[in-house]
């Protein structure tokens, strides 16, 4: 038996499950996202109720990491865990084995372990949620950088302007992640008051013009990162994340078009699915769980 973190800006779950994918239990509570300490303690007291059955707990975080250390740096979503190393105080209050993986890249290695397109030689996967991270999974192991760093693509320049996300206008966070639609929507119509990016995406059904702008503007970004990344590493696959399951089909014909615009005619093979896991994230978790055990 395996055990499963996915530690979201806004949402915790911990899942106990099996190296099939299947899953037995499952816990979720609101993040603690600025005190490490009492999010550490929640998660370790979630995983000691699974009892003495779990062999490994892996663990999917957003970003920035040093994967290979299980060290957190910098989150800008999640203040109270920088510099945490939270793969070793994990293992010491559970003495299992623990793997922590960025978020989009756990959520990558339960697609190709799992999902429709199992066994796919080069995968990414696009988290396009409250921030905007790629996962990539190269050969079935998630691929990272010197000192275990993880790519993040949500920070490389789209546009010379932009909202300003983590003080760099105009970066693909600043225009496909969901938490960016509102700015997007404002920038179109500064008297635009929604909230969320689920207010923006119901006001365009509505046909509030500045949203419906808004969430092209946005799916523009995202074929655009998507481009990038199939031109820099020839993907069999694009995972797109949680706009594709609450924006739907238009949203995702859109990202598919401005990717065809963009990307280089010899890579526009490349597939743009929704998510086909329908809880890829709490798979993730048990995903990154089996990759402990290959060290």
């Amino acid at each position: 038996m395996l055990a499963g973190v996915n530690v979201g800006g806004t949402t915790t779950s911990v899942v106990l499950g099996t190296s099939a994918g299947e899953i037995v239990q499952r816990r979720a509570w609101p993040t603690q996202a600025r005190d490490g300490d009492a999010l550490i303690a929640a998660i370790v007291g979630a995983l000691r109720r699974f009892g003495d059955a779990v062999e490994a707990v892996g663990v999917a975080i957003g970003g920035p990491m040093d994967a290979r250390r299980g060290i957190i740096v910098a989150p800008p979503h999640l203040p109270g865990l920088h510099g945490v190393a939270l793969g070793d105080e994990l293992h010491a209050a559970l003495e299992v084995p623990v793997q922590v993986h960025h978020d989009a890249a756990a959520c990558a290695l339960a697609e190709t372990r799992w999902g429709a397109e199992r066994g796919a030689f080069g995968l990414a996967y696009l988290t396009c949620g409250t921030g905007f991270g790629a996962g990539i999974a190269i050969d079935g192991r998630a691929h990272y950088g010197a000192d275990g760093a993880s790519p993040e693509i949500g920070h490389v320049r789209y546009r010379d302007d932009g909202p300003d996300v983590f003080g760099k206008p105009g970066c693909f966070e600043s225009y496909g992640s969901a938490s960016a639609l509102p700015q997007l929507a404002r920038r179109r119509d500064p008297a635009c008051d929604a909230r969320t990016g689920a207010d923006v995406a119901a006001r365009a059904a509505a046909g509030d013009p500045a949203c419906a702008a808004a969430i092209a503007d946005n799916a523009a970004a995202v074929g655009a990162a998507c481009a990038l990344l199939a031109d820099l590493l020839v993907l069999d696959v694009v995972i797109l994340g949680s706009l594709a399951t609450y924006l739907g089909g238009a949203w995702i014909d859109a990202v598919r078009a401005a990717f065809a615009r963009e990307a280089l005619p010899d890579h526009a093979g490349t597939q743009l699915l929704p998510p086909t896991l329908p809880n890829v994230q709490d798979l993730s978790g048990l995903a990154a769980a089996l990759n402990s055990f290959r060290g």
